[in-house]
């Protein structure tokens, strides 16, 4: 039985056997791209094979039980599997508290597990293989030295990305920020002939990228809508939100994002594109406090480069005396777990570069274990199918192949690819430092949130539930911030990523991913 979301590739005569053909050969597992994930029997060797794409746009979830191995794409359906165990593996509930989402191959329910993007397992006779056949190395290219030579195959390939994710649609999305990645997605729509309508979120007196979002729309010439998002709308949905995610998400733009494909929705569109992945690929914003600690490391001799990345996430590491109860303390360990996480990208042999290292573990867990997974469940959930260009194999491997220089540039972040595409833009976008979407999630759950916070953090459900201190979650919930903290929207991450994780341990395992009626 073979289960497909996505094109495995061109002109096939069917997705099960062509990747019969690509299990039983190897041959062209290297090319594989897109977006899918895909089951195959083999009936005659007795033998079960999942694959997932990638970057993770599709997701695999598995789990054995009773002699038999069940998986399907959205935990959900496991857990109502008769019989199956739902218990919590506080070790997963861990790393979510320092990551925002959990990382890795376990979940937060002991025994279920995740395929990992660009992977896949095969089960044969109780025996369990699991191997990778997408992995990113860095080797450089000396023809690409050459900054000419660097931007046009840089816009080539972002181009062909574009056009490879095109199907013939007749009129396609895009969410448009305003920043330099989106704004170039729909500057490349508009090239390769699409008609393309934008989305941009607007959070009123709080939005900080609007009118850069309408310039853009402007110099493109292409309609744009504002989609306005408050607390109040975001209470509404909430607990659609929830049950949608299917995994614990931190991040408080997932509840934009589901707003923003609602709205795409209703203009009858099936298909929306997006410019996620800019900084992953080649050298954001996120990769400076890691260079500069790494330049400085002198003045931090007792910290650690996986320490330094854990704490860029600006969540609980560092914090779990003053807000794990002494047994939740207990139960999840040292933080081995968390720096282990890191390792095999920050001390990667595969990559020789400080700055190429830092992309990896940001391609690999920011991108493919957070952005990719979490902005196609916020799309799907409104039967939309979001496509992500600059995740994109080619691309991701060339930039690979790119000096360190030709990305962070000086203090000029993705510097090749703002080259490749300042053409279509207006200048202010293209060379604009970075500045985020800036959600306003702190002002939102002190204000119209405050009764979701009391409901799902009070002291009864803290005690019940016995993972956190009252007094930490309470200095949240008076928006009271860290010493030394200077930027106030840390309390209100801090306070949604408690906010959600108890949302979900309502739905998905007290309830075993039962919908609320």
């Amino acid at each position: 039985m073979v289960v497909c979301a996505g094109t495995l590739a061109p002109a096939v005569a069917s997705p099960a056997e062509e990747l019969h053909r690509l299990l039983s050969s190897g041959d062209g597992l290297e090319k594989l791209d897109g977006a899918f994930a895909a089951a195959y029997f083999n009936a005659e060797r007795d033998e079960l094979t999942l694959i997932r794409d990638p970057f993770g746009i599709r997701s695999v979830y598995f789990v054995e039980h009773a002699g038999l191995v069940y998986f399907a794409s959205e935990l959900k359906q496991l857990l109502r599997i008769p019989g199956l165990s739902i218990e919590l593996d506080p070790v997963a509930l861990h790393k979510y508290l320092a990551f925002s989402f959990v990382p890795g191959k376990d979940l937060p329910i002991r025994g279920v597990r995740r395929l990992l993007p660009g992977h896949l397992v095969t089960f044969r006779r109780g025996e369990l293989d699991e191997r990778p056949y997408f992995k990113l190395s860095e080797e450089l290219d000396e023809k690409l030295a050459d900054r000419q030579i660097a931007i046009l195959e840089a816009r080539r390939l972002f181009r062909a990305a574009i056009a490879g994710r095109l199907a013939g649609e007749q009129k396609v999305g895009v969410f448009l920020s305003g920043g330099i990645d989106s704004s170039a997605v729909a500057a490349g729509l508009k090239h390769a002939g699409a008609d393309v309508s934008a989305f941009s979120l607007d959070f009123g007196e709080m939005s900080v990228e609007k009118p850069q979002a309408e310039a853009v729309a402007r110099t493109l010439e292409i309609p744009l809508e504002l989609v306005r998002v408050d607390g109040e709308t975001i209470l509404r949905l909430f607990e659609e939100l929830v049950w949608r995610l299917d995994l614990p998400f931190g991040d408080p733009v997932t509840g934009p994002q589901f707003v923003l494909a609602r709205a795409a929705r209703k203009h009858g569109l099936e298909t929306v594109f997006n410019g996620e992945g800019g900084d992953q690929l080649f050298g954001g914003w996120t990769s400076k406090p890691m260079i500069a600690a790494e330049l400085y490391q002198g003045l931090y001799e007792q910290e650690s480069r996986e320490e330094t990345y854990l704490k860029s996430y600006h969540r609980f590491y560092g914090l779990e005396d003053e807000l794990y109860t002494a047994e939740f303390r207990e139960a999840v360990g040292g933080p081995g777990q968390r720096r282990a996480q890191l390792a095999p990208f920050l001390q990667s042999n595969d990559v020789s570069s400080f700055l190429g290292r830092v992309r990896l573990a940001d391609i690999a867990l920011k991108g493919s274990q957070n952005i990719v997974p979490r902005a196609e469940r916020m799309a799907n959930a409104w039967g939309l199918d979001v496509r992500m260009p600059l995740f994109d194999r080619k691309l991701a491997e060339f930039s690979f192949r790119l000096p360190p220089q030709l990305k962070l540039l000086g203090s000029i972040e993705k510097w090749v690819f703002k080259r490749a595409v300042r053409k279509y833009l207006p200048r202010e976008i293209v060379w604009r430092k970075k500045s985020g979407m800036c959600v306003p999630i702190t002002d939102w759950l002190l204000g119209p949130l405050a009764p979701l916070v009391e409901e799902l953090l009070d002291a009864g459900s803290l005690e019940r539930r016995g993972l956190f201190r009252h007094a930490y979650v309470d200095r949240l919930r008076r928006g009271e911030n860290e010493p030394g903290e200077t930027r106030r929207r840390r309390v209100g991450e801090r306070l949604w990523t408690l906010v959600m994780l108890e949302a979900w341990l309502r739905v998905f395992v007290d309830a075993k991913g039962k919908r609320a009626s």
